[in-house]
């Protein structure tokens, strides 16, 4: 009988692993707020600017998530391309990066990025919970001005 027990045991700790803890069940939906932006940017010296994301994740019935695994990421907000960079509150964080919505269904991520000094680039902001998933679109361009545009 104790060999059943601990065999009962054992499978209901192995069912358990490699579940997607924390993500979000099916039919639910997930919204980041903008859901794009552009900047166009005509200054030659490159500068850091900070915009804000709203992550808002909630079931089939439109009820909030609350504590909902996100996992969070594009492709410029690594370390070597230096020109967008993730904030957890305060604390700088690489892409990809979990966190967690609150007690309304929502987090909000702080995206900084670079715009001026001739950068041009653009890229998708993606946020997932097990198999569902939405994108931001961002674009950042620089502008000749009317007076540089001449002299060339």
């Amino acid at each position: 009988m104790k060999k059943y027990i601990l065999l009962l045991f054992c499978l209901i700790i192995i069912s358990g692993c490699g579940a997607n803890e924390g993500s979000v069940p099916p039919g639910s939906t997930i919204t980041i707020n903008p859901s794009s932006f552009d900047i166009s940017d005509s200054s030659t010296t490159s500068r850091w600017f900070t915009t804000y994301f709203t992550i808002s994740v909630k079931d089939s019935n439109s009820d909030p998530i609350k504590d909902a695994k996100i996992t969070i990421s594009a492709l410029h907000a690594v370390p070597n391309l230096d020109v967008v960079q993730f904030y957890d509150g305060n604390t700088k964080v690489n892409s990809p990066f979990d966190a967690y919505t609150d007690s309304f269904g929502t987090y909000t991520l702080r995206f900084d990025f670079q715009s001026g000094g001739e950068l041009d680039y653009f890229g998708n902001l993606e946020v997932r919970s097990g198999d569902v998933y939405t994108t931001a679109t961002y674009t950042i361009t620089f502008e000749e001005t009317t007076a540089k545009v001449m002299q060339k």
